[in-house]
């Protein structure tokens, strides 16, 4: 008896081969039978004529590590056929933590998570497979595969210090990856655009790397420019592969600066090259002209270089304030404005920590300066001070047709950069990036099926097949006699993301069943409440 038959299905496998109609026999967790007729009991049937199945989609870069602890049922997630998220990326990670530099590391977090006083006080995880074996206490209904962020790592090691790591320092940064890799992590990311990682030299990078490589693990890298310097750092990127054989992921790879529009193919040439000497470099891409960051981004590096208590004495001291926003008018060398040549309607603020600012959330920065009475600049300092920091953005910074070459490219993988929020309860708060909720449906909707940019096989395969083998995440990523059973079943005619950046919290349409593990997580647009998420072991079923 199966748990769970599947019939009369179109069957997409995962692999990027035609479709077929066919049945999915399920037990105890994994795909037991696949065939063009099962006559056999189950506990559960579902007629699944005229809808597709597939493999449950792997997010490889995903942010769910910082919001599955508050909600399990990862909602804006498993809603659009998400099943395994890889978590722990662009540099940041809620461990290991180090006593020593405590107070630095809830600087450094302030980029990417707001934290009470009283959360603070519990943030005492000494590995980051400490933080994520919580998930596994509390139950998820997506899987977990989880790196451990190099900042989090080095802000423990050396706080906020520019220079080189001395050796001493170096290994101990390669002896807390060793830790990490030898709990199942699945390798380290870096956020290069972030303070103190941004002080990273590309040989720290690489004997880190090397530590990689002996775990058959991952190096996934937002870059440190996507915008004026991305050619030179795609170049550091693979540098970094060469050197120590590691496998490398560019994390979200973009054109974010108008001086990269219309060359993104000198970019991904570059990359095609590097593959073609033998480095193992990939890339993943999110369907959206826009980006997330911190409105701390538009801060000179000088400014904020010391963590946010010292930017903020610096906004404090008339001295200092004229001369930041100078800067931020000016530019300093060697400092890639976000500002250059944009517009203050380009900046949307996202989310914001105080009852006092949230009227905020949604409206851009032009709006926010003329309801404060003052210019821009001005406008996101007070922003700045105000929340201590913590001001979540949407730039809108790239163009639309480099974002379909990139997705086009036959070695993309796609991924939301967001993280699983909710229509309801605390994460339902802030006009977030749309991502978060629609990231896969409109790629198989608006971009497959509408815009015709690629075959619904290959873009399956780029969220599911591809995704797995990189991250070396088994028996998982195909239908599969064998695999676990995480699928999808959607109907393709109708599978589109409603999510807006005006109106975010939103689940998309067209998805009727999601199975993780065996277990039915959504069904006909419900939530059952089911956590059959697993977190996972890097080359462990």
């Amino acid at each position: 008896m199966f748990d769970i038959l599947i019939k009369n299905a179109e069957i997409i496998d995962g692999s990027g081969k035609g479709s077929y109609i066919g049945d999915i026999g399920v037990k105890d967790g994994r795909i037991h039978k696949i065939a063009s007729i099962i006559d056999k009991e189950s506990t559960k049937v579902i007629d699944a004529k005229g809808l597709t199945v597939t493999p449950g989609f792997i997010d490889i870069h995903s942010h769910t590590d910082w919001t599955v602890l508050v909600n399990p049922r990862a909602e804006s997630k498993v809603r659009q056929g998400v099943t395994t998220e890889v978590v722990g990326n662009c540099g940041f990670t809620a461990a290991p933590v180090r006593e020593e530099h405590f107070e630095d590391l809830m600087q450094y977090l302030v980029n990417t998570v707001f934290l009470s006083e009283e959360e603070k006080k519990k943030w005492k995880w000494e590995t980051q497979s400490d933080y994520i074996n919580e998930i596994r206490t509390k139950g998820t209904s997506v899987n977990i595969a989880s790196l451990v962020g190099h900042g989090t790592i080095r802000v423990g090691v050396m706080g906020f210090k520019q220079d080189p790591p001395t050796k001493t320092e170096l290994k101990k940064m390669a002896d807390i990856l060793k830790t990490e890799l030898e709990k199942g992590l699945f390798g380290m990311s870096t956020g290069l655009q972030y303070d103190p990682s941004s002080f990273s030299t590309t040989e720290e990078l690489v004997e880190l790397s090397k530590v990689l490589a002996e775990y058959d693990a991952v190096y996934a890298t937002h870059m440190k420019s996507e915008g004026d310097l991305l050619l030179e750092c795609v170049l550091q990127a693979a540098e970094i592969g060469r050197k120590s054989g590691v496998s490398v992921e560019i994390s979200h790879l973009k054109a974010g600066s108008k001086k990269y529009w219309g060359k993104v193919d000198e970019v991904l040439k570059l990359i095609d090259d590097s593959r073609e000497k033998g480095i193992n470099i990939d890339f993943d891409v999110y369907p959206y002209t826009a980006f997330g960051s911190g409105l701390i981004d538009l801060i000179p590096p000088w400014a904020r270089e010391n963590g946010v208590n010292k930017m903020i004495d610096y906004f404090n001291d008339k001295n200092y304030l004229e001369k930041i926003i100078n800067d931020m008018k000016k530019g300093v060398e060697g400092w890639e404005n976000p500002m250059d040549g944009n517009m203050w309607e380009a900046v949307r603020i996202a989310s914001l920590k105080t009852d006092k600012n949230r009227k905020h959330e949604g409206k851009d920065m032009r709006q926010i300066s003329e309801e404060m009475g003052c210019d821009p600049y001005e406008a996101v300092i007070r922003l700045l001070k105000e929340e201590h920091g913590s001001v979540k953005m949407v730039f809108f910074g790239m163009k639309e047709e480099d974002v379909v070459i990139i997705m086009k490219h036959p070695r993309a993988m796609f991924c939301s950069d967001g993280r699983a929020v909710a229509d309801y309860g605390e994460l339902s708060k802030g006009k977030i990036h749309p991502r978060y909720y629609g990231t896969f449906p409109r790629i198989l909707g608006h971009y497959s099926r509408d815009k015709k940019l690629f075959p619904l096989e290959e873009a399956v395969k780029k969220m599911t097949l591809l995704p797995a083998l990189k991250m070396n995440i088994k028996d998982r990523g195909l239908l599969e006699e064998g695999y676990f059973a995480d699928i999808v079943i959607f109907d393709k005619d109708k599978i589109i993301d409603i999510a807006t950046f005006e109106d975010p919290h939103r689940y998309p349409n067209g998805i009727e069943y999601v199975i993780v593990n065996g277990e039915i997580v959504v069904s006909k647009k419900h939530h059952t409440g089911a956590l059959p998420g697993k977190v996972l072991e890097r080359g462990k079923s």
